[in-house]
């Protein structure tokens, strides 16, 4: 039994030894650099952030960049060759330039816009407007008015 108990906490060590070894999340230049790149699972997510367990394009790339860390690449070189195989798609944030720049620029154009044709609408519905009253002749005029008179002394009695 004895025997039994020593084998089982040898092979629950060596467990826990191979579950140690060296992911590439745990290393903070491959997190940095999976937050620029863009998950082509269709996920929406980064790189890093991938949670889709056994992702087909994550963990690869992720080990690819883990490669290149440990083989000393800097950071620009590492994602200048994601961007060399995948195109700029694969880019958290576009370049501000060309065709890209429209990406950065529509959204504040967009709210302008909005912003002014809203101050236009309520500086038109916000004017007061004056009431233009029918033109009547005097002797209608006191006719209504005698009229009125004539009801509101009713309510007197």
């Amino acid at each position: 039994m004895k025997q039994f108990t020593s084998s089982l906490l040898l092979l629950t060590l060596v467990a826990a030894c191979l579950a140690q070894t060296g992911t590439p999340l745990a290393n903070a230049s491959v997190r940095r650099i999976g937050e620029q790149l863009m998950c082509q699972c269709g996920c929406g997510a980064t790189v890093t952030s991938c949670n889709m367990i056994n992702c087909h394009f994550s963990d690869p790339v992720r080990l690819k960049i883990l490669a290149m860390v440990n083989g000393g690449s800097p950071d620009t070189e590492i994602i200048d060759s994601f961007v060399k195989e995948y195109g700029k798609v694969i880019l958290v944030k576009p370049p501000s330039e060309g065709f890209n720049l429209v990406a950065w620029v529509m959204p504040f154009a967009g709210l302008a816009f909005g912003l002014l044709i809203l101050w236009y609408v309520i500086r038109r519905f916000s004017r007061p407007r004056a009431a233009v009253a029918p033109a009547i002749s005097a002797e209608e005029y006191n006719r209504y008015r005698e009229s009125i008179e004539k009801d509101l002394s009713s309510f007197d009695s």
